[in-house]
């Protein structure tokens, strides 16, 4: 669906109810064969002050409502015609159909011209009434609209919706753009099996490095997460995952230190040294506290000073 089709059932209704406001509804209303005539006329204002009227003269009568709320909606004022359409679909359900069609053409002609309040605003509202309706382009547009406004959770719930209809040259950038998303949600497992769904379908993308660093940070955190509940073995796959990416540099080190910590936790001290000594190859300086620290578990590890005290095993 581009900026300015909506799904053909709705479509429908639209005719519908073009013709039905070309036909009239009787003599029973001058003001309403006024608003008709200058309707399809195109002289919209002039019809709907004619809407007004009749709805006074024919006692609030459903199809004067809905031409009212149709011809707010065809000239943008969403808050007029969401009002008229709650009205009339109190009484009057089965123009739910007309009331969807009316939304989602004001959200294609806000998205066209750069609305996204607007927009969004519109699709809440066939929503609504049409749960699960398809939105085609409009959900990758509603996805990066709450993302920038900080409702992660609504973003995350339109990416999701955007990938299931996307073309398969748009699902790339979807997949990163939900990635970065996930993680700023904190939600760093998701935010991985984004990015590495990135990696595997744009291996030399334009975003290919940035996606691989992401990855990268966020193992740190699964492996720092995984460290505080005391999951020894996620820990150590998610610290090897930095490692053997190589970014984010300034947590690779960190990793490697992690990595000897947690090695030496089960015995395996052979395994912590190289770790520990991978640590210094990296900062030849060894000026830092990181550095010192495992300068002292080697210096541990190979002479075992008096009142050593190891990582329990196990």
């Amino acid at each position: 669906m581009n900026d300015n089709r909506i799904p053909g059932s709705m479509a429908r209704a639209g005719v519908l109810l073009v013709a039905a406001l070309l036909a009239g509804c009787g003599p029973e209303s001058t003001s309403l064969v006024r608003g008709d005539q200058l309707w399809a006329d195109s002289a919209y204002d002039r019809a709907i002050a004619e809407y007004r009227l009749a709805l006074r003269e024919t006692d609030n009568d459903e199809r004067v409502v809905a031409r009212l709320a149709h011809a707010y909606a065809v000239t943008g004022q969403f808050d007029q015609a969401h009002r008229y359409y709650e009205e009339l679909l109190k009484r009057a359900p089965e123009y739910t159909d007309q009331a969807v069609y009316d939304y989602m053409l004001i959200a294609a002609r806000s998205r066209a011209r750069g609305d996204r309040f607007g927009m969004a605003n519109a699709v809440d509202a066939a929503s609504e009434l049409r749960p699960g309706l398809p939105l085609g382009e409009t959900s990758a547009a509603l996805a990066r609209y709450y993302a920038q406004t900080g409702d992660a959770e609504r973003a995350v719930d339109f990416f999701e919706r955007a990938l299931a209809e996307a073309p398969a040259d748009s699902i790339p950038a979807l997949l990163f753009e939900l990635g970065s998303v996930q993680e700023s949600r904190g939600n760093c497992a998701e935010a991985i099996a984004a990015f590495n769904a990135y990696r595997t379908r744009a291996p030399r993308g334009p975003r290919a490095d940035e996606a691989r660093w992401h990855v990268g940070n966020c193992s740190f955190e699964v492996g720092r997460d995984a460290l505080a509940e005391n999951r020894h073995a996620d820990a150590l796959r998610a610290f090897d995952t930095v490692i053997r990416l190589g970014v984010p540099q300034n947590l690779v080190d960190q990793a490697w230190f992690e990595r000897g910590e947690l090695l030496l936790r089960q015995g395996r001290r052979d395994e912590a040294l190289e770790a520990y000594y991978r640590v210094l190859e990296r900062n030849p300086g060894r000026s830092n506290q990181l550095t010192q620290r495992a300068q002292r578990r080697i210096d541990e590890l190979r002479f075992g000073p008096s009142g050593t005290s190891f990582p329990p095993a196990g």
